[in-house]
């Protein structure tokens, strides 16, 4: 019989397999579990170097699977980033509040140097609207100004910033980016959708080596102080996967990363396989996700792809007026032979959709491809699945899909949902896990980060209680069970990526990958859940953050 490392014991051990067993013991051989279950079953497995870790009562579970994030990026805006997030991520909550925040910025930095900001958002802001190109000289006269919205997809800009990047209101709008433009043709600072943010980008200070370094690290403590053992990086580029590789060889990554290489910006003969899941070192702290693509914007930002339009649209900011329902990043045919190419060499495919619309295509995406070359057990994910009606959450059961929603989104824009963009009816409705629940779909929840903040515990808060950041419930018929909103963010985001066989439960042959909580999620009244605290985070047997 193999021997214990290490023996955790007197604890309460929610080992989320099939059953959710609860157990007081579990051992480790290294990195690996070997053993759970009552101080008579785990016994045997020690011997006199054996190191006993008594859990004195404490709620251990396995621990978090971030099933979508930017890890690398995370920590760049939080390291080189000004912080213009509004409440009630930020302090903002009016306009002044920003232009004080760039103009100190301002003070500190020689004429003519990029001012990068990031969590703008125009709807959390008591004046509810877009700065003009006027306001945004007027706020930094000498210097670039980016501001970039919280939702990744969109951005305003002043004229410094678009004349450093060589950009003017004849410029044609690059395949799925959009330049804003006034009645008169001329810029109004708005820039929608990363291929056209990227442009401005390109004359801003480019990141160095060291500065993704530094954002390595950065995101690594923010992650494992919420319990994230797993974490995801959606949309790798070259230079980040090599920056990833890098800061391995070097230990500054204290959990795990799964990297999902980007469509359009990766170099694919870095990858050693198609396959989502191989390890990409060998200690299993770096593996390979799915190919990374998008097919519409963001629903506060007015670009996610929807069916009808909009509940309430932003005045003379869109084309067509009160009729506005935004717009795919790629026609029909084009997405649909992206998708199938990747699924025929072998690829997992994880496609960003918020819209109905944008699922939809999605969804026929999908199906073409496994029409064309059919593929067990393929797992393709829609990102976010935000607006997904009843219908399409059959064609994602049927086709076996994952989706993975982003539920915190009804605590931060769960009001604004149901007051502007979308409706009551609509809003109710976003993020329907209770309807994917009833058809047995395994679905994860995510936070997005750096959209929101990294905390796994707020998305289970989330899914079970549905209430927005002013106290109301919003779809309560969609609200799950607290067993079932524990799984979306550990075995079912596993399940996810083809890592079920080593993460995402407490079980013989698995890493052992543990949380330890202040408090049992299962016991507690649903409200309270928010204000667990994360008292120890344990990656392969390695204490990372906090103590037993």
């Amino acid at each position: 019989m193999p021997k214990a490392t290490h023996i955790y014991h007197n604890g309460v051990i929610l080992t989320m397999d099939s059953r959710a067993s609860i157990v007081t013991c579990l051992a480790v051989a290294n990195d690996t579990i070997l053993a759970v279950g009552s101080e008579t079953e785990v016994a045997p497995f020690a011997d006199e170097e054996t190191v006993l870790i008594n859990l004195q009562g404490q709620f251990m579970m396995p621990g978090f699977y971030d099933c979508h994030s930017h890890f690398m990026r995370a920590g760049m805006y939080a390291e080189f980033y000004l912080d213009v997030n509004a409440h009630p991520i930020g302090s903002v909550r009016e306009m002044n509040d920003i232009r004080r925040l760039v103009r100190d910025r301002a003070v500190t930095l020689s004429p003519g140097s990029w001012i990068l900001c990031a969590g703008y958002d125009d709807t959390a802001m008591q004046e509810a609207r877009h700065f003009t190109l006027a306001e945004l000289d007027a706020m930094a006269p000498d210097h670039p100004l980016f501001l970039r919205h919280i939702s990744g997809h969109l951005a305003l800009c002043n004229s410094k910033a678009f004349a450093a990047a060589g950009i003017t209101g004849e410029t044609l709008n690059p395949p799925g980016g959009l330049f804003r433009h006034d009645a008169d043709g001329h810029l109004t600072g708005l820039v929608e959708e990363p291929a056209a943010m990227e442009m401005l980008l390109e004359a801003a200070p480019a990141m160095t080596d060291e500065k993704w370094r530094t954002s390595v690290i950065r995101a690594t403590n923010d992650y494992i102080a919420k319990g994230v053992t797993t974490a995801h990086d959606g949309g790798v580029t070259t230079s980040m996967w090599k920056n990833y590789m890098a800061a391995h060889k070097e230990g500054l990554l204290k959990n795990r990363v799964q990297l999902l290489p980007r469509h359009g910006g990766f170099d694919f003969r870095l990858a050693p396989t198609t396959k989502c899941g191989t390890p990409l070192t060998k200690d299993n702290q770096l593996t390979l996700g799915a190919v990374k693509l998008f097919q519409d914007g963001s629903i506060q930002g007015y670009t996610g792809y929807l069916s009808t339009p909009y509940h309430k649209v932003i005045e003379n900011c869109f084309p067509d007026g009160p009729l506005w329902r935004g717009y795919p990043i790629y026609p029909l045919h084009e997405v649909v032979d992206l998708v199938t190419a990747y699924h025929r060499a072998g690829w997992q495919v994880a496609v960003h959709g918020n819209g109905d619309n944008g699922i939809g295509d999605i969804l026929t995406a999908f199906e073409e491809a496994q029409k064309a070359y059919p593929r067990a057990d393929a797992r393709h994910i829609i990102i976010h699945c935000q607006t997904v009606r009843e219908d399409q959450l059959d064609s994602i059961s049927r086709l076996g899909a994952v989706p993975s929603f982003f539920v915190v989104h009804t605590y931060y824009w769960g009001d604004r949902h149901r007051d502007i963009f979308l409706g009551e009816e609509r809003a109710a409705r976003i993020n329907p896990l209770h309807s994917a629940l009833k058809r047995r779909i395994r679905f994860t929840n995510h936070n997005d980060t750096a959209v929101t903040p990294m905390d796994p515990i707020l998305s289970v808060w989330s899914a079970v209680t549905r209430k927005t950041s002013s106290g109301k419930t919003l779809g309560q018929q969609q609200r799950i069970p607290v067993l079932d909103a524990l799984r979306s963010v550990t075995t079912w985001g596993a399940y996810q990526f083809h890592e079920e066989h080593l993460k995402g439960s407490l079980e013989p042959g698995k890493l052992a990958d543990m949380v330890v909580l202040d408090k049992n999620p299962l016991e507690i009244e649903p409200e309270s859940i928010r204000d667990i605290c994360v008292l120890a985070t344990i990656v392969g047997n390695n204490l990372v953050y906090g103590s037993i």
